[in-house]
C-alpha cells in the first residue's frame, strides 16, 4: 500500500500542475484539484464508503414530485406505476459498495446530492481534456449529472432528489463534450475503470431522427466485450444502453415513424441491454425506439394522445449552469436540480439503479446473470397493447416494450432463487447463404424468402445476430422479419421516414441503400426475443417491399447464435 501511495502522490502533483480543468464556479473555493486530493488519496487506501439509506421521514425535498421511484398518481399518473423500488429500500438494500460509471457530457462530482456518492476506488476520465477530472467544461453541460441523479442522489441527505440507488457509487466519463469523437475515445469509454465498474450506464447513441444505419464501431465493440470478460473484478460490468429519441418524426398527435433501436449498433449490440422509455401511465413515449434487440423499459417522460407528460426530477449541473439556471420557466427555483429531464437517456439510468440495488444486494452475479434476471422478472405492463406474445421459452415479449418494464421488487425476489449461469459465454457463427433472391417490388403480400437451417450444440438461445447483405437501392422501404424454429417473429426494419444526415435532405431513392448508409453492404441485426428458446431448425427470413421503383435482392444472410 505504502508502495501504492508513493506513485499516486507524484500523479497528483503533476495533475495539479498541468490539469486543465476550469471550475465551473471561479468563486468558489472548493476546486477540482482538492477534491480530487481527497479522492486519490482515498483510493490509496483502497476502499468505499459503507452507506445506510433509510426510506423514512422525508429528507430529499423534491422526493414527492419523483414519481418514478413511487407514483402514487400525484401528478397525475396511475397509481403503482414505477420501479417499485420501495420494498426493496425496506428490506435495506440501497445499492451500497455497487460502481457506475455514467458515461456521458460530465458528471458534477461537487453537486451537493452527489457529492458524497462519487467512487473512492474508481478514478473518472474526461476525454475532452485527458485528465481524470469528468466534470462539466461547457455552462450548458448537465447531462450526466441529471443521469448521475437518477441512479445514485444520496437519499435522506436534507436536500433535494433521491436516485434509486441512493447509496451507490459513481464514477463520471466526459466523452460527450468532444466534438470529434473517435473510435479510440468509445473504446476507452467502454473501459475505463471496468474492473471496479459494476454497471456502465451509456445514455447516449447513434443520432437520433434520420432512420439511418449506424454500425458500431470495431474498436467499440472490443471496449464492451473487454468489460464483460474482465469487469466487476471478472463478474462482467453491465452495460446498459438508451435505445434511443427519434421514434416520432412528426407530433405526438400525429406521429411519423422515423428510427428503430436495431438502426443502432450500440444499442443492438448483444453485449449491452437497450433499454425503452414508458411514461407514467405505462405505455411507450411516442419518441421512444421500438426494436427486436429491446431488452426492457423504465420509466421517464411519456405521452396521453396529444402532449407529452410529467418528466423526471433530478440532480442538474451546480447553480445557474446546465439546463435549469433557477429562472428557467416551467423549473426549480433552485438552480441545481431540473424537473424536465427526459427521454430513453432518463429511462437508461433508473434501469441502471435498479440494477445496483440487485447487485449491493447478490454481488456474484455475473452480467448474463443480471441481463437475464431483468428478463425474467420484468413487469407486462401496458398488457392491451396488441404486439405482446410468448416466446418459445415462455417470455413475454414485445417490440414496444422488450421483455417489458424493470420492476426492482420482481427483480430481486426473482433473484433469491435464481441458479447461476455456470456455462462459458460462447457463441456460433453459422455458414452464410448466399442466395441473390429478388426482393419483388412494391410487393407486400409476396416478398422474398429464405430458409436458413441452424444446427448447434445449444439448447438455450442467449441472442442472435443477423448479418444481412442486400443491394436494394433503397433500404428505408423495406420490411424484414426473421421467424424463429419456435415460431418468434421479429420485426427488424420497416418502412420509415428518412432523412440523410450528411445533406441534411430527404433520402434520395435509388441511393439509398445499405452501402449508402454505412460503407457496407452488410447490416448486422440484433434479436434479443428468442432468449431461452432452442436455436436448432430452420430460420425464416423475409424481405418485403412497400414501395414501387427501387429494387434489388437478398443477396446473403448469415446467423450467429449466442448460446449455451
Amino acid at each position: 500500500m505504502n508502495q501504492l501511495k508513493s506513485i499516486i502522490f507524484p500523479l497528483l502533483f503533476v495533475s495539479f500542475l498541468f490539469g486543465n480543468c476550469r471550475p465551473v464556479d471561479d468563486n468558489d473555493p472548493l476546486s477540482d484539484n482538492l477534491v480530487y486530493f481527497l479522492l486519490l488519496n482515498a483510493v490509496a487506501n483502497g476502499r468505499e464508503e459503507n452507506c445506510f439509506f433509510s426510506p423514512v421521514g422525508s429528507g430529499d425535498a423534491l422526493y414527492n414530485d419523483q414519481w418514478h421511484l413511487r407514483n402514487v398518481g400525484q401528478l397525475g399518473g396511475t397509481v403503482g406505476e414505477d420501479a417499485n423500488v420501495n420494498n426493496i429500500w425496506n428490506q435495506g438494500t440501497s445499492g451500497n459498495q455497487v460502481i457506475v460509471s455514467v458515461v456521458d457530457d460530465g458528471l458534477d462530482i461537487r453537486h451537493e446530492d452527489l457529492s458524497a456518492n462519487i467512487s473512492v476506488t474508481a478514478r473518472g476520465l474526461n476525454l475532452l481534456n485527458s485528465t481524470i477530472y469528468p466534470t462539466h467544461s461547457y455552462s450548458t453541460s448537465f447531462h450526466g449529472t441529471a443521469v448521475g441523479g437518477v441512479i445514485a442522489a444520496r437519499g435522506n441527505n436534507g436536500v433535494g432528489v433521491r436516485g434509486a440507488a441512493p447509496c451507490s457509487k459513481l464514477v463520471g466519463v466526459n466523452i460527450l463534450e468532444k466534438s470529434s469523437i473517435y473510435s479510440s475515445d468509445e473504446y476507452r469509454a467502454m473501459i475505463n475503470e471496468a474492473a471496479r465498474v459494476s454497471i456502465s450506464n451509456n445514455s447516449w447513441g447513434s443520432p437520433d431522427g434520420y432512420g439511418w444505419l449506424w454500425p458500431a464501431s470495431s474498436l467499440w465493440q472490443q471496449g464492451v466485450r473487454e468489460g464483460l470478460l474482465t469487469g466487476k473484478a471478472g463478474k462482467g460490468s453491465v452495460y446498459v444502453w438508451a435505445a434511443g429519441n427519434g421514434a416520432n418524426g412528426g407530433t405526438v398527435a400525429s406521429p411519423v415513424l422515423v428510427d428503430n433501436a436495431n438502426y443502432d449498433g450500440q444499442a443492438n449490440f448483444y453485449g449491452v441491454m437497450a433499454i425503452g422509455g414508458i411514461g407514467q401511465d405505462g405505455k411507450k413515449a411516442s419518441y421512444s425506439e421500438s426494436g427486436a434487440n429491446l431488452w426492457a423499459v423504465a420509466h421517464t417522460q411519456g405521452n396521453n394522445a396529444s402532449a407529452y407528460t410529467t418528466a423526471i426530477s433530478t440532480t442538474d449541473a451546480t447553480g445557474g449552469f446546465g439546463l435549469n439556471t433557477g429562472a428557467s420557466s416551467g423549473d426549480y427555483s433552485q438552480a441545481s436540480y431540473t424537473k424536465k429531464f427526459n427521454g430513453t437517456s432518463s429511462a437508461t439510468p433508473l434501469a441502471a439503479g435498479v440494477i445496483a440495488l440487485l447487485l449491493s444486494k447478490y454481488p456474484n452475479l455475473s452480467w448474463r446473470d443480471v441481463r437475464e434476471l431483468v428478463a425474467y422478472s420484468a413487469r407486462q405492463n401496458d398488457p392491451g397493447d396488441t404486439d405482446w406474445s410468448t416466446n418459445g421459452a415462455g417470455l413475454n415479449i414485445n417490440h414496444k416494450y422488450g421483455f417489458g418494464a424493470v420492476d426492482a421488487t420482481s427483480l430481486l425476489t426473482r433473484a433469491g432463487t435464481w441458479t447461476p449461469i455456470t456455462a462459458i459465454s460462447s457463441s456460433t457463427t453459422m455458414g452464410a447463404l448466399t442466395p441473390n433472391t429478388p426482393i419483388p417490388d412494391n410487393d407486400v403480400a409476396t416478398g422474398a424468402t429464405v430458409n436458413y437451417p441452424v444446427s448447434t450444440s445449444y439448447s438455450y438461445t442467449e441472442y442472435v445476430d443477423l448479418e444481412f447483405t442486400s443491394n436494394h437501392t433503397y433500404f428505408p422501404e423495406l420490411y424484414i422479419l426473421v421467424t424463429s424454429p419456435s415460431g418468434t417473429i421479429s420485426l427488424l426494419t420497416e418502412p420509415h421516414g428518412c432523412i440523410n444526415p450528411y445533406s441534411n435532405t430527404y433520402c434520395s431513392t435509388g441511393n439509398t441503400s445499405i452501402a449508402t448508409m454505412t460503407g457496407s453492404s452488410t447490416y448486422r441485426f440484433g434479436m434479443a426475443r428468442n432468449l431461452g428458446e432452442n436455436p436448432n431448425g430452420t430460420w425464416i427470413i423475409q424481405v418485403y417491399d412497400a414501395s414501387a421503383t427501387d429494387t434489388g435482392s437478398i443477396n446473403s444472410v448469415q446467423l450467429r447464435i449466442y448460446g449455451r
